[in-house]
């Protein structure tokens, strides 16, 4: 092993010409900081949890540089090698979900830097499970329905825009009657989507379960059953980060939760964890305390730099 860094990262993030300007870009940067690493391109789907499980059984401390598809695949790989590796990220994809869970904006050059300065601490992390035997490792959001569909229309699709493909999956969408079993409570009922938040949000900054900690060693979840055309009225204060409380928001928090289709007929629902699609309900999710230790800045810059846009933290909710 000859650098202390194995840089991971997908040529296609953020559009092939984008993900070759912010890789020369991120050369130029960690070699300004004199760091001593090593590139490594994915070349499939799912390459980037083998590379990182290898990379970080032969002692590299291991950096998913891409969209939130690479970071979660770099992470998952890492944890899964049990070699209790570092982990960090170089944010360069359109989401950037997963290193805001840990405090690091979409910034090569910060990026960079948090990597030089070295910090490191734990963080919760979520272990996801299907019952057909899908098992995933997650950061920030793992959720059911409406908007694992827009992630799976998002990853298939070559449309760009976001916000198209909710418009066009919500327009076709049914809500289907749910379970949810969690340690000390239960739901049953009609649903549009069930996050399940270790992270407070996804789709590139909407804060569906803003009073997420990775400190508390428990999931936050949000139940929501709002309709079609009052929903897309709802995007908008999930990015201020002002949707909760809401009348048709059930909150709850808890560390272990199944969520099964209430009726055997319905056709289940699809979940997903950072981005990536597990497969149809049921599916069961677990948080584990202190799971993972990451390389991240020492203060939250992700939450200072959301106030300074909005006046008040994601998570304070009493506005």
């Amino acid at each position: 092993m000859e650098a202390d860094y194995a840089i991971i990262h997908n040529p296609t993030a953020g559009g092939s010409n984008q993900a070759v300007k912010d890789m020369e870009y991120a050369k130029k940067c960690l070699d300004d900081l004199k760091l001593s690493y090593k590139f490594f391109k994915t070349e499939y789907a799912g390459h980037a949890i083998e590379l990182a499980s290898q990379l970080a059984k032969e002692g590299y401390r291991v950096i998913g540089a891409g969209g939130d598809g690479t970071c979660n695949e770099v992470l998952h790989g890492a944890i899964s090698s049990k070699s209790g590796a570092l982990c960090g990220f170089i944010p360069m994809g359109s989401g950037n979900d997963i290193p805001a869970v840990i405090g690091i904006t979409p910034d090569i050059k910060r990026a960079c830097e948090i990597i030089a300065e070295g910090y490191s601490s734990k963080s919760d992390i979520g272990f996801a499970k299907t019952d057909e035997g899908v098992e995933r490792y997650f950061l920030g959001v793992g959720s059911q329905g409406f908007d694992a569909e827009v992630a799976r229309r998002a990853n298939e699709n070559q449309e760009k825009n976001y916000n198209a493909i909710v418009i066009k999956t919500l327009f076709a969408w049914k809500s289907r009657e749910i379970k949810v079993i969690m340690d000390n409570d239960s739901f049953e009922g009609m649903a549009n989507l069930t996050a399940v938040g270790n992270g407070g949000a996804y789709g590139g900054g909407m804060y569906v379960c803003q009073k997420a900690s990775i400190e508390d060693g428990l999931f936050d979840i949000s139940v929501v059953d709002i309709g079609k055309i009052k929903l897309l009225f709802q995007f908008k204060r999930m990015y201020s980060g002002s949707l909760l409380p809401h009348p048709d928001v059930y909150e709850y928090q808890s560390k272990k939760v199944r969520i099964e289709m209430l009726k055997s007929e319905d056709k289940p629902y699809l979940c997903q964890v950072d981005g990536e699609v597990l497969g149809s309900l049921p599916v069961t999710y677990e948080t584990i305390k202190d799971g993972y230790e990451f390389i991240r800045p020492k203060i939250n810059e992700v939450a200072e730099a959301f106030k300074e846009k909005y006046g008040h933290y994601y998570y304070e909710c009493d506005h």
